[in-house]
């Protein structure tokens, strides 16, 4: 199963303006690697695209080398996973920036967009915005083009933002209040903030790590569908992802493959 190319060349003006150069196109035939370095400081020193059998990287030109030397050593489904960012974070480190992903990106427009009917969001006024407590909802945007919400009495429970990225690229961010989860909240709001992006002629974009699987479920469920995977350098230390959320079947009994005591001890909490 390939991308939809449709929503891939939505997609390819934002993707080629984050890399700094053109995207190659994917080919059956053979697999691709390209890494540049960056002609021009953009908005991640180290950004990367996976789609299909195409890895394009764009980094510094100072990391070029190193990076060019773990790529080439590692086939490409490992590039992009949890090791990929550790040995790449192993040349950016230094300079402060660490990699973070990989990141699946989904997309929809008009004819993949399959969004549900429910009343409950509203579209958020610049008070209520104001209001929003960003420790809760803090996968959405503070400078969001727009925002829909579901309140509870005056209390909002779940949130939807969205952020222009330009090239026509609209990003939903959503965040449901912890103890709201499971009831179709995110699901409504979500909807509610796609059937505006597609009314103001734009294009649908949203990420959810792989491991986070009732929001993947979520995404999908609409109509956004994957069209590539990406590895992004941004400053700060390097961050982990955490273990997966959710269950295969809502009976399903999940357990920790590991004990205690193998868990990673040097990971610190996330500060408040």
């Amino acid at each position: 199963m390939t991308v939809n190319r449709a929503l891939l060349e939505r997609a390819r003006p934002w993707l080629e303006r984050s890399l700094g150069y053109a995207l190659p196109y994917p080919s059956r035939r053979r697999q691709l690697l390209k890494i540049a370095p960056q002609r021009r400081p953009l908005v991640h020193p180290l950004f990367g695209v996976r789609v299909d059998n195409v890895v394009a990287l764009s980094v510094r030109p100072d990391w070029l080398a190193g990076v060019r030397r773990v790529a080439s050593g590692l086939h490409p489904d490992l590039v992009f996973s949890v090791l990929g960012t550790y040995e790449l974070s192993r040349v950016t480190l230094p300079d402060g920036v660490a990699v973070w992903g990989p990141v699946p990106s989904y997309f929809a427009d008009e004819a993949t967009w399959q969004p549900v009917r429910d009343g409950r969001p509203v579209k958020m006024s610049a008070p209520q915005l104001e209001e929003v407590d960003w420790k809760v909802f803090w996968h959405c945007d503070l400078e969001a083009v727009g925002a829909f919400g579901i309140y509870e009495g005056k209390r909002l429970v779940a949130m939807a933002s969205v952020k222009d990225h330009g090239d026509s690229i609209w990003e939903i961010g959503v965040d449901v209040a912890p103890d709201a989860k499971s009831r179709g909240l995110g699901r409504a709001v979500v909807s509610a903030a796609g059937d505006w992006i597609l009314s103001e002629g734009q294009t649908i974009y949203a990420s959810a790590a792989a491991w986070n699987v009732p929001s993947s479920r979520t995404l999908r469920s609409l109509g956004l569908e994957y069209v590539y995977g990406a590895l992004i350098g941004r400053p700060g230390p390097f961050k982990v992802p955490p273990q997966p959320l959710g269950r295969p079947l809502p009976e399903a009994e999940v357990q920790d493959q590991y004990p205690r005591w193998a868990m990673n001890r040097d990971i610190s909490p996330r500060p408040e």
